[in-house]
């Protein structure tokens, strides 16, 4: 049993600092539809009793955003480019979800900044977490 295994057995909600920088659609023809994202400012929350993840954000205090992705329905999560965190999920007919966040690292003042660890290490706990439970199913 390594490190996420155990973060994953011991903590029912896993949050972090995050900001929302991109979404699209991508339809099941290939076609990519950009949704137009103000870099909202929130939490990302792993939710383990709930099997999601959510993120609660604003926009400069005016525009307010939250996001519910199903654990079962997410197909990928990966590192991209170089911070950021991408979770690729299935939605209704066909149409893939995409969602570009930045994960915050506190530092000693307690001010998030981007960091490329905090992405690995959500991109891993993601993984294990719906390779171990709902992958396991579908076979």
């Amino acid at each position: 049993m390594d490190i996420y295994d155990k973060i994953l057995q011991s903590l029912p909600r896993i949050v972090s600092k995050a900001w929302l920088v991109n979404r699209f659609i991508q339809d099941e023809k290939g076609g990519v539809r950009p949704k137009i994202t103000p870099k909202y400012f929130g939490f990302l929350v792993l939710d383990q009793k709930r099997n999601i993840i959510a993120f609660n954000g604003k926009f400069m205090r005016i525009k307010k955003i939250k996001l519910i992705i199903p654990l079962e329905l997410i197909d990928e999560a990966s590192v991209h480019m170089f911070s950021n965190l991408r979770i690729k999920w299935r939605g209704k007919k066909g149409i893939k979800y995409n969602a570009v966040f930045q994960i915050g690292e506190l530092d000693a003042l307690g001010i998030a900044y981007p960091s490329r660890k905090a992405a690995e290490v959500w991109s891993m706990l993601i993984n294990r977490k719906i390779s171990k439970k709902y992958k396991k199913k579908s076979k």
